[in-house]
C-alpha cells in the first residue's frame, strides 16, 4: 500500500491521535470565537437592560414566584407573593413585552417599557407603554415597587 493515486491508507493509531487533536483545536477555536462576541453586560444601564427584559419574560410566561427575586429585598419580606402577584395581575393578558429605554443616575435607573396586550371585552390588541424604577441595592439591580 503506498501513496499510489486512487489509494486510500488506513489511518493508524498515529493518524487517530493527530486527527483527534486537530478537531478538539478546531472546537476550541469555535467556541472561543463564539464566547467572544458574547459579553457580560458592563455599564448600569446594560446590566438593568438585561434584568428588566428578563423580569417582563417571567410575567409573559406567568411565573410570578421567579419574577419575585427581581424585586427588592424589603419588598419581598414586607409584601411577599401575594402582593406581587396582585400588582401584575394583568400581565395574563400581555402578548409582548420589551424595554425600549433605560437611563440610570446614581443607584437609580428609569426604564421605559413597551407592553402589548389583548383587552378581551373589548376584542382589540393595544399597545402602550410602563415606566419602572429600577435601583441598586449593595451592588445589584432591583424592581422598585411601592
Amino acid at each position: 500500500m503506498g501513496n499510489r493515486p486512487g489509494t486510500i491508507e488506513p489511518l493508524g493509531r498515529r493518524g487517530t491521535m493527530g486527527s483527534l487533536k486537530a478537531l478538539g483545536l478546531t472546537i476550541g477555536c469555535v467556541l472561543l470565537a463564539a464566547c467572544a462576541g458574547v459579553s457580560a453586560p458592563t455599564t448600569p444601564e446594560d446590566i438593568v437592560a438585561q434584568r428588566a427584559q428578563a423580569h417582563l419574560d417571567l410575567l409573559l410566561a406567568e411565573d410570578y414566584a421567579r419574577g419575585l427575586e427581581y424585586t427588592t429585598p424589603a419588598y419581598r419580606v414586607g409584601r411577599g407573593l401575594n402582593s406581587y402577584t396582585r400588582s401584575f395581575a394583568g400581565a395574563a393578558t400581555w402578548n409582548k413585552a420589551d424595554v425600549q429605554s433605560v437611563i440610570c443616575e446614581g443607584d437609580r435607573c428609569e426604564v421605559a417599557i413597551e407592553v402589548t396586550y389583548q383587552a378581551y371585552k373589548a376584542g382589540f390588541v393595544n399597545t402602550r407603554s410602563r415606566e419602572e424604577r429600577w435601583i441598586r441595592v449593595d451592588g445589584s439591580w432591583y424592581l422598585y415597587l411601592k
